[in-house]
């Protein structure tokens, strides 16, 4: 781990993934992966998160455990 601050582009990152940039947002982004090695292991580590949402159980469908 490094004591380097991150990235301000790091919170758009699933956004994009999400689909909920516009289309000058997603531009910038998208110019930002290409310079930026650590946003882009960012978005390659997410980019699997949206289909899984996909496959989770919607609310209320699994039985509830109380503790």
């Amino acid at each position: 781990m490094t004591d380097e601050p991150p990235c301000t582009y790091t919170t758009a990152i699933a956004a994009l993934l999400l689909g909920a940039l516009g289309p000058r947002e997603r531009q910038d982004l998208e110019a930002h992966l290409r310079q930026c090695p650590t946003c882009l292991g960012e978005l390659v580590l997410l980019a699997p998160l949206p289909g899984l949402l996909h496959r989770a159980a919607p609310p209320g469908s699994c039985p509830r455990r109380d503790p």
